[in-house]
């Protein structure tokens, strides 16, 4: 009998009590999962593939003809907020209007009898770009130009439709097996997609502010929260830090928080690729600095111009844009959850600042070599070339017949043998408010596998108990936890002098504090040529702070009367910047 991992699904030996990759406790059958074997549409649930904060990822299968598809589902706790809803069913609806081949396809989206959301995908039998970057190793033009010719192919057409990505990154670009051909690109996760008219206006309900997407693949006006500002050139530039990325090995804007990150999208300029990387040809570089331009103005118009842009590149450099062909040597090209999210690592910030409807997918179970994978034989190791063995019994050596005790487990005793049976041992030991149980093996199997199970009640209590403790502790220190601040100003580098109880800061916006939880803040913003601005908040979740500065006025317009109307006055108050809207998730970035 193997244990489950409640959390990843990875599954281990009946021995091993807690999971090796996040420590929880392994359960003795895996866990129940209403929606494994369940009938959805015209496909039969068959096993999750991945889980994330707003959903999972199972594949399903047609019970018929045996095709498989990839169903996302929504957690049910969100199946009532009408807002998370209706951003979980917007890839379907975004994906749908654009209908390009290097987009994944969604093939039905509907809601459950009981009310559980979902939407049927193609299911991809390949790998994340993400797989393929490693830090601090390039990736050479020729085999990383023709990924992003595709990308630029993709995202063209879903600009045409007035949907700008927001979120794109190595981790939602896959690449698979088409035609003969590897390297084929999907791009995926349009859960955070901006949808937008004719005219440009965006047509959701993201409110003026508010931070979205990844931050070290964000661009300058997704970081300051000027959501009016997203086009599609703030996908182009999304797409120069993944192009700097893979060709030095290095993001361009590392940093351990969001604010260090967050200035180096809004001030610094990005190193010379070349400095990094000597190898990569300058026109290359001129190509992913244009792309990083801080004004969106100075990027390319258009992901078709930069397209153009890479492949007259590449042909100058005798570098063909076709696909190489597919063979068994490369990676194997194992099924994939679309939308994973890559881990966060010191200096990589690399999580979305809010969960989309991509469920963040964790690989599903698979082999594994490290901690808790057990050889199928006990008696392989020891030490090389099997001289010796602590047990010659488990290597088949012949019994000691000065050892009658070992004697007697290769022989069955005389019929006058008296020998007594070693009766098992328990000893139950607590650590660090964890049960480890160590089990001394008695000449019984049933006694053993008895002493196994009380052992694990006793630590199983223990484990709860704890729990429970752990909870409570977290729920009296909700009042102390810290709350992240992004102060922003426009225009950027005003001075800010930031106080609350018992604390203060001071620095040139853009810059970040933290602050405890429910605090009053108050914020002084001043520049010279402007007018100061001064405003509070109440610190009860991470946000951006934002201030417009006005221009002081001139002489001329300072001497002419001011008549203050009804209309001047509502007006006057329409302009004061909004500083309360501007809502950032930063759950899985700063962890």
């Amino acid at each position: 009998m193997s244990r489950t991992c409640p959390d990843c699904n990875n599954t281990y030996d009946d021995d091993i009590l807690h999971c090796p990759e996040d420590g929880l406790s392994l359960g003795a059958l895996p866990a129940f999962d209403e929606l494994i074997g369940r009938s959805v549409g015209s496909y039969t649930v068959v096993k999750q593939l991945g889980k994330g904060g707003m959903g999972a990822v199972y594949m399903g299968e047609h019970p018929m003809i045996g095709s498989k598809v990839a169903i996302k589902f929504l957690h049910p706790e969100y199946s009532h907020d009408e807002k998370i809803v209706d951003r979980f069913f917007n890839e379907a609806r975004a994906v749908n209007v654009i209908g390009h081949d290097n987009i994944l396809k969604i093939l039905d989206l509907n809601v459950t009898e009981d009310n559980r959301h979902y939407f049927v995908m193609e299911f991809l039998q390949g790998r994340a770009l993400q797989n393929l970057v490693k830090h601090n190793v390039a990736m050479s033009l020729d085999v990383a130009g023709p990924i992003f010719i595709q990308i630029c192919e993709a995202l063209e057409a879903a600009h045409r439709k007035g949907i700008i990505h927001r979120d794109l990154k190595p981790d939602n670009v896959y690449l698979i097996s088409h035609k003969g051909k590897k390297n084929f690109v999907k791009v995926v996760d349009f859960g955070i997609a901006k949808l937008t008219d004719g005219q440009g206006v965006s047509t959701g309900k993201t409110q003026t502010g508010m931070v979205m997407g990844t931050p070290a693949y964000m661009s300058p006006e997704q970081g300051g929260g000027q959501t009016n500002k997203i086009d599609a050139r703030s996908d182009i530039y999304s797409l120069g830090i993944m192009m700097f990325q893979l060709a030095t090995g290095k993001l361009p804007f590392p940093g351990q928080s969001f604010g260090e990150v967050l200035i180096g999208h809004l001030q610094q300029k990005p190193p010379a690729p070349r400095s990094i990387n000597a190898e990569i040809p300058e026109e290359y570089e001129a190509i992913i600095l244009k792309c990083l331009e801080k004004n969106q103005d100075d990027r390319y118009g258009s992901m078709k111009e930069l397209s153009t842009a890479i492949v007259a590149c590449m042909e100058r450099l005798g570098i063909s844009r076709d696909l190489p062909d597919d063979d068994e040597t490369d990676i194997e090209l194992a099924p994939v959850a679309p939308g994973p999210r890559t881990p966060s690592v010191p200096g990589r910030l690399t999580k979305p600042l809010v969960r989309s409807s991509s469920p963040g997918a964790r690989s599903g179970p698979g082999v594994r070599s490290g901690p808790g994978v057990r050889s199928s034989n006990p008696g392989v190791g020891g030490p090389a070339g099997g001289q010796r063995n602590s047990d010659p019994n488990r290597s088949g050596a012949p019994a000691n017949p000065s050892n009658p005790a070992r004697q007697r487990t290769v022989a069955a005793p005389p019929p006058t043998s008296s020998l007594p049976l070693i009766a098992g041992i328990v000893a139950v030991v607590l650590v660090a408010g964890g049960a480890a149980v160590f089990v001394l093996r008695a000449s019984s199997q049933r006694t053993e596998q008895a002493a196994i199970r009380a052992a694990e009640v006793v630590g199983a209590r223990e484990a709860a108990k704890v729990a429970r403790t752990e909870a409570a502790a977290k729920k009296d220190s909700d009042d102390e936890a810290v709350i992240f601040l992004s102060v922003v100003s426009d225009p950027l580098d005003a001075e800010v002098s930031a106080s609350w109880k018992n604390g203060d800061k001071a620095g040139n916006a853009p810059f970040s504090v933290e602050v405890p939880r429910n605090v009053k803040v108050n914020f002084e913003f001043k520049k010279q040529g402007f007018l100061p601005f001064t405003t509070e908040i109440i610190a009860d979740q991470s946000q951006t702070v934002t201030a417009r500065l006005s221009p002081e006025p001139t002489v001329a317009a300072a001497a002419k009367p001011h008549r203050r109307t009804r209309e001047g006055k509502e007006g006057k108050k329409a302009d004061r910047p909004d500083t309360k809207d501007g809502v950032i998730d930063l759950d899985d970035a700063l962890k």
